[in-house]
């Protein structure tokens, strides 16, 4: 993981949305952290070039930056067949609201290209326990790809989550930047105000009212603390283009003549 990400997020999660960070995992060390579970639940032989897979996920230096450490999984295999590889999370308690989950993820070769589901369970780490799908990704791209999920249908609940490897004759899958996040806007002492956003899902125009106050600005940010839009205004109602932004979650920050309003939006392209 970037350490500069790491650092803007922080900042970000303290100073501008008040995020509480449930799980964060970057995979830096040199082994996979001891409260996950690894499960190869395919039995197939790996192939000689990717022999270095003696179990399901293996911590692996990113093929893009030989300083970061990811977790990887591989699909070649000989005879040709179809992986069931699963890395499940530690156990964690979700907060009231506002919760969600990030990662990366990246195939290493655009021929063979990588797919895998994200899991819950909330009863246990086997895997009979994981019953419900978050996500399903088909065909990652060969760079690093953002993901966001909500997780507000499990508030409250303990749970655990797990990334399978379903590729059939692929070639290497590597996830980086884990984090858990519950946003907690209570947490900042500024002064407070109402400004309606809407639609919310949205998939091209988010439309905002301040009512009696006055917009003077609007900053939107992605799940990683990024700052992808930063507009001023003077205006108590605006309609912003957000048609270029990724599909997921994203936090924006209104300030107004009279206070600031903090919200979560989802993009939905």
């Amino acid at each position: 993981m970037k350490y500069i990400l790491t650092s803007f997020a922080l900042v970000f999660g303290l100073s501008v949305i008040g995020q509480v960070t449930i799980l964060e995992e970057n995979f830096d060390a040199p082994t996979l952290p001891s409260t996950f579970t690894l499960i190869d639940n395919d039995g197939n032989t790996v192939a000689n070039d990717v022999q270095e897979y003696t179990e399901a996920w293996i911590p692996k230096e990113d093929p893009m930056d030989s300083s970061n450490g990811t977790a990887s999984s591989t699909s070649y295999f000989s005879p040709v067949d179809r992986a069931d590889r699963w890395l499940i999370t530690s156990q964690m308690t979700l907060g009231a609201s506002g919760n969600f989950v990030s990662w990366n993820t990246m195939s290493h070769d655009p021929s063979f290209p990588d797919s895998y589901k994200v899991m819950v369970s909330t009863t246990g780490n086997s895997l009979s326990d994981f019953t419900d799908t978050l996500t399903v990704v088909s065909n990652e791209t060969p760079y690093w790809s953002s993901h966001t999920e909500s997780l507000e249908e499990y508030a409250n609940e303990t749970i655990y989550l797990a990334f399978v490897n379903t590729t059939y004759n692929g070639f290497k899958l590597y996830m980086d930047s884990l984090y858990v996040r519950e946003q907690d806007p209570l947490s900042v002492a500024d002064e407070k105000i109402e400004v309606a956003i809407y639609p919310n899902p949205t998939t091209d125009v988010l439309n905002l009212s301040a009512g009696n106050a006055k917009i003077e600005s609007i900053q939107i940010f992605n799940s990683f603390g990024q700052k992808v839009l930063d507009k001023n205004t003077s205006s108590s109602q605006l309609s912003i283009d957000v048609n270029h932004l990724d599909k997921g979650i994203y936090f924006t920050l209104v300030k107004t003549d009279q206070g600031v309003s903090r919200s979560k939006i989802i993009v939905e392209n």
